[in-house]
């Protein structure tokens, strides 16, 4: 058997792989990048038991569409990366592993709209895997975002180098730094191109930047990207670029051969992961916390799947949810996050379903680190126990309206502000525009508190 290679466990800051994997506090995280995003039930099935054996029996989703194996020891982690090469899911170089950073639409080859992705990104993954210059010359996180359209385009997802299919064409505008509607474009090319276009790119990249500045959208903010588009052989956008946004409803539930399955925070057991690859042929990751059942199902699959904690109705309040990890999965965690977010659901229906929440276990806010609606933030208090500062269109760590509250207070409190906001909304006003209607954050944690006393 070829020994596995295996470097010591990346810290904080990087991104983890299936070689290089990094420590947290519930063990070593394992990291499998997916090229395609596409995984048949039966490989399903195998890596849900690695993931028993020799880690704790959790897997997340990640907003990269990877699967991420969770409480991995490390007397165990050499068997588990040579059981996942036999599966042929591991590279050999971890320089290699840490640049394939692909994601394409899921739903290619399902949807007819939607462009043919999923080859370039196969064939992009296997380039970047032979471009030994790019493998540590590239930052960790570069990444690049194949968007086929259709049906679920990948319109939110931020990627260094982008190609987006022009609808109606067989072309794709291919932009930098951003997601669909910020990224900036550079031009058009065609599919027999991308992977061509996405390596010059790259490393015209790695020349104009020197080492100062480590994304692409730091380089284009600082210097435009005349000197990107100089390196490259693109035909100008002078076709309509009007690209379609993602609608979960298009996603979830029942649609034209598969089935939309999303669970809170992209976290759940093996168990329940086993018992889909049993259910479906193929299954595909997507960056929305959601997986994609091939096939069609006999039965409601409401009745089918809800029962087991899954969630089909794009409008269930978790979905606007994000939460770290937390305490005893992460070293910094301070509280169960995703346990107190989830409370959080039960009484702000209204508030989530036009805003975001967000509750981070430390001051760093790895699962958000834009501002929210509404932001917990975990700290110690002076009496050892660990308690939130709760802030209004703020982000982790940011300015705080409440400070020092038990997440049972942070509880009543965010309910008083879905009362306040069910009270004194106009029609169709969005929590953002509400909060800043009333006077700001500041004016309106005193009606909040007014409501909650």
């Amino acid at each position: 058997m070829t020994p596995a290679i295996i470097n010591p466990p990346r810290v904080r800051g990087a991104c983890p792989g299936a070689l290089v994997p990094m420590e947290v506090a519930d063990g070593l995280l394992v990291r499998l990048r997916i090229p395609g995003g596409r995984l048949t039930g039966p490989m399903t099935a195998a890596i849900c038991d690695l993931a028993e054996r020799h880690g704790n029996g959790l897997v997340d989703l990640s907003q990269r569409a990877n699967l991420q194996l969770r409480g991995v020891r490390p007397e165990t982690l050499s068997p588990l990366t040579d059981a996942l090469r036999a599966l042929g899911l591991v590279n050999g170089d971890p320089t290699a592993e840490r640049v394939r950073n692909v994601l394409c639409s899921p739903t290619c080859g399902l949807d007819p709209a939607c462009a043919p992705v999923r080859p370039l990104a196969v064939a992009l993954d296997t380039a970047l895997s032979n471009s030994p210059d790019l493998w540590t010359a590239l930052p960790a996180k570069f990444s690049f975002v194949l968007n086929g359209g259709g049906q679920a385009p990948l319109a939110d997802a931020v990627g260094d180098i982008r190609f987006d299919a022009l609808p109606d064409t067989a072309l794709f505008r291919v932009a930098v730094g951003g997601d669909q509607a910020s990224a900036t474009p550079l031009g058009v090319c065609a599919a027999d191109v991308v992977v061509d276009t996405a390596l010059a790119l790259s490393r015209a990249y790695l020349r104009l930047s020197a080492s100062r500045y480590r994304r692409l959208a730091a380089l284009v903010a600082a210097e435009g990207a005349a000197g990107l588009a100089a390196h490259l052989s693109l035909a100008p956008l002078s076709v309509d670029a009007s690209l379609p946004s993602l609608h979960l409803n298009q996603v979830l539930g029942a649609q034209a051969g598969w089935v939309g399955l999303a669970f809170p925070f992209g976290g759940l057991s093996v168990q329940r992961l086993a018992q889909i690859a049993h259910m479906t042929p193929v299954l595909r990751l997507t960056p929305w916390r959601a997986l994609l059942l091939e096939g069609n199902f006999s039965g409601d699959p409401v009745d089918i799947f809800q029962p087991l904690g899954f969630i089909l109705a794009p409008d269930d309040p978790r979905l606007a949810l994000s939460a770290c990890s937390g305490r005893g999965a992460c070293d910094s965690g301070l509280t169960d996050a995703r346990r107190d977010a989830l409370a959080l659901a039960q009484v702000a229906p209204r508030l989530l379903a036009r805003g975001h929440i967000h509750v981070s276990a430390c001051t760093k806010g790895c699962a958000h680190p834009a501002p929210a609606l509404v932001t917990l933030t975990a700290r110690d208090s002076q009496a050892g126990n660990p308690v939130y500062d709760i802030g209004l269109l703020a982000a982790a760590g940011g300015t705080a309206q409440w400070r020092g509250v038990t997440p049972a207070r942070a509880t009543s409190l965010v309910a008083a502000l879905e009362a306040v906001y069910t009270d004194r909304r106009r029609q169709d006003e969005d929590p953002t525009a509400f909060v800043t209607r009333l006077g700001g954050p500041a004016e309106l944690a005193a009606q909040v508190e007014a409501h909650a006393a």
